[in-house]
C-alpha cells in the first residue's frame, strides 16, 4: 500500500509540475499577445493623429492619378533656363488636428529637382502648427512652344508614410508658328498667349532680313516702340487670344522663318 501510495504522490506531483509549465507558457503567451494588441492598437491610434497637408497637394486614392489636382501656370520659357513652383507643406489638417512629432519628408518635381527637409512638431495645445514653403526648379524643355507637364510628388519618410501629389502644367507664356510659305509671296506667323492673370501681356515681335511685317495689321499699328530698321517691335495684345500677322517676302520661292515672339526681359 505504501508503494501505491507514493507513486500516486508522485504522479500527482508531476501532474501538477506540468500543468504548472503549461499554465506559465500560456501566461507568457497571453502576455506577449496583448502587449502586441496594444502596440498595434497604439500605432493605429498614432497613425490617426498624424497630419501631412498642402495648400496644392492632396493624397491620391490609388495608383490612378485621375483625382489628381491640376493647375495651369505659365512661364516665359525665351528669356529664362527654369520655372519655379511654389508650395506650402504642412504638419496640420486645422488647428484642432496638428502632428506633435518631428515629420522628415522628400518632394520631387517630375521633371525637375528632388529636396528634402523636416517640419518641426506643432503645438498641440496652443492650436498652431508649423508649415513650409518648399520651392522646386523645372529646367526649360527642349521644345518650349509646347505644354510641359509636371508631376509633384511629397512622401513623408519619418516617423509614417504619407503621400501628396499634384499635376501643374505649364504653358508658354508665348508661343508661335510660321506656317510653310515656299512659293508665297507672303509667309503667315501665328501668336499663341496662354490663358494667365492679367488680361494683357506686352510681346517682342523680332524679325530678320527677307521680310517686312504688314503695317496695316492691328499689331503693327498699335505697337510702342517700333524699329523697321532692327527689325522689332512691342505690342500689347489679350492674353488667352491667338493672333496672326502677315509678313510681305523679298522672295516668293524661300520658306521664310525669320520671325520670333516673346516676352520683353524687362517684364
Amino acid at each position: 500500500m505504501d508503494t501505491v501510495t507514493k507513486k500516486k504522490h508522485r504522479l500527482t506531483v508531476t501532474t501538477l509540475a506540468a500543468l504548472a509549465v503549461v499554465l506559465l507558457f500560456s501566461t507568457v503567451a497571453l502576455a506577449r499577445y496583448i502587449h502586441q494588441a496594444v502596440l498595434n492598437d497604439y500605432i493605429v491610434t498614432a497613425g490617426e493623429d498624424f497630419y501631412f497637408t498642402s495648400d496644392l497637394l492632396v493624397e491620391p486614392d490609388g495608383p490612378d492619378t485621375s483625382d489628381t489636382p491640376v493647375y495651369r501656370i505659365t512661364q516665359d520659357w525665351e528669356n529664362s533656363q527654369e520655372a519655379i513652383l511654389s508650395l506650402e507643406l504642412r504638419n496640420f489638417q486645422d488647428p484642432l488636428h496638428i502632428s506633435d512629432c518631428e515629420i522628415s519628408y522628400t518632394v520631387t518635381a517630375e521633371p525637375g529637382n528632388t529636396l528634402d527637409g523636416t517640419i518641426p512638431p506643432g503645438g498641440v495645445e496652443s492650436g498652431e502648427g508649423n508649415c513650409q514653403t518648399v520651392e522646386l526648379t523645372v529646367p526649360k524643355p527642349e521644345n518650349i512652344n509646347q505644354p510641359l507637364e509636371v508631376l509633384v510628388t511629397a512622401e513623408t519618410t519619418e516617423p509614417y508614410r504619407k503621400t501628396l501629389q499634384g499635376l501643374f502644367i505649364i504653358s508658354p507664356a508665348v508661343s508661335y508658328q510660321m506656317a510653310q510659305n515656299a512659293g508665297e509671296p507672303v509667309a503667315v506667323f501665328s501668336i499663341n498667349l496662354a490663358p494667365d492673370n492679367v488680361s494683357t501681356r506686352n510681346v517682342l515681335i523680332s524679325w530678320e532680313a527677307g521680310a517686312v511685317p504688314d503695317m496695316t495689321n492691328p499689331i503693327v499699328i498699335n505697337a510702342n516702340p517700333i524699329n523697321l530698321n532692327d527689325g522689332t517691335l512691342t505690342t500689347t495684345l489679350n492674353t488667352g487670344a491667338i493672333y496672326q500677322l502677315v509678313f510681305f517676302k523679298d522672295n516668293a520661292g524661300t520658306n521664310y522663318t525669320g520671325v520670333t515672339a516673346s516676352v520683353p526681359k524687362s517684364e
